[in-house]
């Protein structure tokens, strides 16, 4: 059995190469793939992984967005044409899923934020691999089958954070940090993605100027894209902030720190399972897997500016780990080769 794995952005590889070697323990060969996106082949490169460079960032706009979505495509397709083609695709992207659909091999994208376009997802019919907090209704009222869902149980932070000895890992050295400051990673918006909501950059914007002003907090900032840098230079700073110009591998970057205040997204929900202090201040429709997170009061859900005083500046807790469901991995490679082998009629 051959398994395709494609990697588009740099949250995915958090929770996308850990399968590579669920599916090898399962028997499976696997080849990887990976848009040059950020700061992707960096963090791909840290983890030892091979992987083959296919397409580069799309870019802002619609039309630049569409362009480079069929290009990508394109090149995926060419790259398993021939002999090399695999038995499925496991991804988080569209390129993959339309390449899938081209090759005529089942396709297995993993969701678990409602309020995306699924455009392809309707186009393709591929599996749709979600945990039960997801509420499948929005992508049914958009069109996608209702056959087409997996839920499993657990978040796929459980995929992330399988097998890892989390009191090993070393915090991140941040040059420039200071000693009996309180530590906050804020993650700006994702610009280029396509719910990005312009009141979620204007909201940034505020909380960085409301943290500059405090006398215990230093921040340390992680921009998606090295221009948003620029967000810190009209706040005055009272210390002054760590900014990250290199990728950081994420498990020793969210030890380093005391609180995560992200834009919604990836991170701030690994910093909400792992049990750091967690806020969002996503402005965009909040899906269930965060409703879930808030629920359990792990992640605090910030909407407006008096919302900052739930800010908690001060040393975090010992972190405690949700560990919702550690076997997800190994359950996940049985969904996808049952429905295989289904298909094999074997």
């Amino acid at each position: 059995m051959r398994i395709w794995i494609d990697v588009e952005n740099p949250p995915q590889v958090q929770y996308l190469t850990p399968l590579v070697a669920a599916f090898e323990s399962a028997g499976a060969d696997v080849v990887l793939t990976a848009r040059d996106y950020g700061s992707t082949f960096a963090l791909l490169a840290a983890r030892g992984v091979p992987f083959h460079r296919v397409g580069a960032s799309y870019g802002a706009g619609k039309r630049r967005k569409a362009t480079g979505l069929v290009q990508r495509t394109g090149k995926l397709v060419a790259l398993f044409g021939g002999k090399k083609r695999p038995d499925a695709v496991v991804h988080a992207g569209r390129a993959p899923a339309l390449a899938g659909w081209l090759l005529r091999i089942p396709s297995f994208g993993l969701r678990d934020y409602e309020y995306v376009d699924v455009t392809v997802d309707r186009l393709v019919k591929n599996w749709i691999l979600h945990p039960r907090v997801f509420d499948p209704a929005v992508f049914i009222a958009h069109g996608v089958r209702r056959d087409r869902f997996l839920p499993y149980e657990g978040l796929k932070e459980d995929i992330t954070f399988a097998g890892v000895d989390l009191g090993s890992v070393e915090p991140l050295d941040l040059p420039g940090a200071s000693d009996g400051l309180v530590r906050i990673l804020v993650r700006p918006p994702a610009e280029e993605s396509h719910y990005y909501s312009s009141d979620s950059g204007r909201f940034a914007h505020d909380l960085l100027a409301y943290l500059a002003a405090q006398e215990r907090a230093q921040v340390v900032f992680s921009p998606r894209y090295a221009r948003q840098s620029a967000y810190l230079e009209d706040v005055d700073w009272r210390n002054e902030p760590v900014v990250l110009e290199e990728s950081a591998p994420f498990l020793p970057l969210l030890t380093a720190v005391d609180a995560v205040v992200a834009s919604g997204g990836t991170m701030a929900r690994e910093a909400a399972y792992l049990g750091i202090p967690s806020y969002s201040i996503f402005q965009g429709e909040i899906g269930g897997v965060d409703r879930h997170l808030a629920s359990l009061g792990r992640l605090e859900l910030l909407s407006s500016d008096h919302d900052f005083e739930r800010l908690r500046i001060e040393p975090r807790p010992d972190a405690k780990p949700l560990a919702a469901n550690p076997d997800l991995p190994r359950q996940l490679v049985e969904v996808v080769t049952s429905r295989i082998q289904v298909r094999r009629g074997t």
